[in-house]
């Protein structure tokens, strides 16, 4: 038996939520609209039983005019081109007819936007939150009857935890007391797979945030709690690819609208095939085409009406929860003409919003560069990407901490890295990071070595780009290195959990290592919002005694330095504190 509350959250998310609807009820994405936005143009995707059908559209209101209608395969699909012409009201009736004369109508809402967002950028220091593993602030909503994954196991890498926004809601004055100024969290979409939903990487529905982290509601006032406390938020977002389950694949609108096969065919993961000259079409079709895993159907962003799809689904939701900026996922997967076109689509509202995409290649800087905006490569396509997800610096960070410095070895890699920083644009919009998600935690990758991580902490710190915490870094968390499963590097947050005995949010829970950690990282990011003459300089980069490498902010010559000088060996950490 349900209990009573569980029982009317279940029965508010089928009014509420877009995607659990009867077989013949009609639905509209966008759910909504904007009256106010600088393109006038908007595509609504209907669907209900025989929808494709009832193809003769009109509406009752002469200040939006219906451009053009599309009917597709699939008859159950019909796709309305409308162009809104000085209308500013806040509804609309459209009115559809088949040729028998039957007809259908819905009432379609607008709203006034007021653009409130502060995109993120150098100043900003970012602290991804993976929502399942961070702290469970509503326990009714951990297992959501009619989901296929239908329970949760904490001690279980690959189930889901209980982790919800509301967890995160309760926790923003630690965020506060970090002095971190933006959240960025793994995907918060909703994930109906029949296993491993937890990371949210396989959404299933564009408009819906998964009930299990929170409603849509939820998740657009954690965002108005931010803003609120002078702190932004990022979505990640994933554009190259879906869940299996995804309501669309149970009745998809054509079928082009994912990439197919005659048999499965996985991507080869080379993103150099983007710009290698001896790449075959062949080659170059897999890395865009192919399947990121046998439950991630690839998006076919060359459709048009899969392009619009996505990228207004992209839009509604900076306009819904008013997003601060942009993490894609797989950013080299994709179509690259589509994900300019997306982010161009974007910047005509938000001229300056930033984006940074997930390049995770070990082919050197060109390979990120080659994807930013405006970068220095001669065939690099268009581009309105502001930064990359710097793994370079990562891997060089990580080299300098645990090899031996040699000629292109050790320190040098380091070096030898940034001095690749002419290709970009602007380096420093890259988002840097010592550790993530998906890999290894860096305090155990040096050898759980306190000194080794506050010189990686200080480099992180103290590098162009904006930098990235990731969960319980800040108090040394660890794991057995390699990792034999992600989930293993996504544990629970200590204390974020009712019944949990130890609570590390608080200093009296944490050990006197991870307090001086978790006081080491509040002094940098101090020190990082304070001296603001570092965030616009250019670094200094010197190689003038082997052995060292000292990192500057580009500071005038009468103001003090903020360096991080590394001694091979010796592992010396001298004068990054300035005089603060």
């Amino acid at each position: 038996m349900i209990p009573m509350k569980k029982a009317l959250l279940i029965l508010m998310s089928c009014f509420l939520a877009p995607n659990l609807y009867a077989q013949d009820s009609l639905r509209v994405d966008p759910p909504n609209w904007w009256n106010n936005l600088q393109n006038p143009h908007l595509q609504l995707c209907i669907h209900a039983k025989d929808i494709g059908t009832f193809n003769k559209v009109s509406i009752n209101n002469s200040h939006i005019k219906i451009e053009s209608v599309e009917t597709v395969e699939n008859k159950n699909f019909l796709f309305v081109n409308i162009l809104l012409q000085e209308f500013h009201g806040t509804q609309a009736i459209f009115t559809l007819l088949n040729k028998a004369g039957a007809k259908k109508t819905f009432t379609y809402r607008f709203e006034h936007l007021d653009k409130k967002i502060n995109t993120i950028n150098e100043k900003d220091i970012v602290y991804l939150v993976f929502p399942d593993r961070f702290s469970n602030g509503d326990t009714t909503n951990d297992i959501v009857a009619g989901l296929k994954e239908a329970y949760c196991n904490r001690d279980s890498a690959s189930a889901r935890h209980g982790g919800d926004i509301q967890g995160i809601i309760n926790h923003l004055d630690y965020f506060n007391e970090l002095g971190v100024t933006a959240l960025w969290l793994n995907p918060a979409l909703i994930n109906d797979q029949k296993n491993t939903s937890y990371h949210g990487y396989a959404l299933t529905d564009h408009y819906l945030n998964d009930p299990r982290l929170g409603s849509n509601a939820l998740y657009k006032e954690l965002g108005k709690q931010l803003h609120s406390k002078g702190m932004k938020l990022v979505m990640d977002l994933v554009p190259n690819h879906i869940g299996s389950e995804h309501w669309m694949m149970h009745d998809m609108p054509e079928k082009s609208w994912v990439n197919q096969w005659p048999s499965f065919t996985r991507t080869n993961y080379r993103a150099t095939t983007h710009f290698d000259p001896y790449a075959s079409n062949y080659d170059k079709k897999q890395m865009v085409d192919g399947w990121f895993d046998n439950a991630m159907p690839d998006m076919n962003e060359r459709n048009p009406r899969v392009a619009k799809y996505l990228m207004q689904s992209y839009l509604w939701w900076i306009n819904y929860a008013q997003i601060d900026g942009f993490r894609i996922d797989t950013y080299s997967y994709n179509d690259v003409e589509f994900m300019n076109q997306c982010m161009a689509y974007i910047r005509k509202e938000y001229p300056n919003f930033w984006s940074a995409g997930e390049i995770w290649e070990s082919a050197g800087v060109l390979n990120m560069a080659y994807f930013t905006e405006k970068n220095k490569l001669k065939n690099a396509p268009n581009s309105n990407l502001s930064g990359a997800i710097d793994f370079q610096v990562y891997f060089s960070i990580l080299e300098a901490l645990q090899s031996e410095t040699n000629w292109n070895g050790g320190l040098a890699k380091l070096y030898n890295t940034l001095t690749h920083d002419f290709l970009y644009h602007q380096p420093s919009k890259n988002l840097c990071f010592i550790e993530n998600h998906d890999l290894d935690r860096f305090y155990s990758l040096v050898g759980k070595d306190m000194s080794k991580w506050k010189i990686g902490m200080g480099l992180l710190f103290t590098l162009r780009g904006i930098p990235s915490l990731y969960q319980a870094g800040e108090i040394l968390a660890k794991n057995n290195v390699p990792r034999r499963n992600d989930g293993l590097v996504r544990k629970d947050f200590k204390g974020g959990w009712p019944n949990d005995p130890i609570n590390k949010f608080t200093a009296t829970g944490r050990s006197a290592e991870e307090e001086q950690a978790f006081q080491f990282t509040k002094q940098l990011i101090a020190i990082r919002k304070n001296k603001l003459w570092f965030l616009f300089g250019k670094e200094a980069t010197l190689e003038d005694t082997p052995g060292w490498s000292d990192f500057g902010g580009g500071m005038e010559s009468s103001e003090t330095p903020l360096e991080a000088a590394l001694r091979e060996g010796g592992e010396e950490l001298t004068g990054f504190l300035g005089d603060a």
